[in-house]
């Protein structure tokens, strides 16, 4: 049971620090184009305010990131918010806390068996 409620302790931080930043947040969100900051325009579209100055790690990860747009456009235009949410809020943070779960349940195996065999 242990290993279960660390593993929703750890699944709720990144969902309190999401709600803390969307909360905290100066602007609200649009998908419009400014041209003084990033919206969700440049989220869904490439961002033209990246340089390979201020935004290396976009220019290396472009092509995995137009690799990953077009695999959620599987399904088409119609159904590329849906297949957004499932992939990146129910298939990875399933596999995540699966695989925590795993790990910690393992951890408490070893640890519980190395007690048996020392006594």
């Amino acid at each position: 049971m242990r290993p279960l409620l660390l593993t929703l302790c750890l699944a709720a931080l990144p969902l309190l620090f999401g709600f803390w930043v969307n909360e905290t947040a100066p602007h609200a969100p649009t998908t419009y184009y400014q041209a003084a900051r990033c919206t969700r325009y440049c989220a869904a579209r490439g961002c033209p305010h990246a340089t390979p100055a201020n935004s290396p790690a976009f220019f290396r990860l472009r092509k995995l990131y137009a690799l990953t747009v077009r695999g959620l456009l599987v399904g088409g235009r119609a159904r590329y918010g849906l297949f957004n949410l499932l992939f990146y809020l129910v298939l990875i943070p399933g596999l995540l806390l699966w695989l925590t779960y795993g790990a910690l349940r393992n951890a408490r195996t070893i640890h519980r068996l190395g007690r048996a065999r020392r006594v």
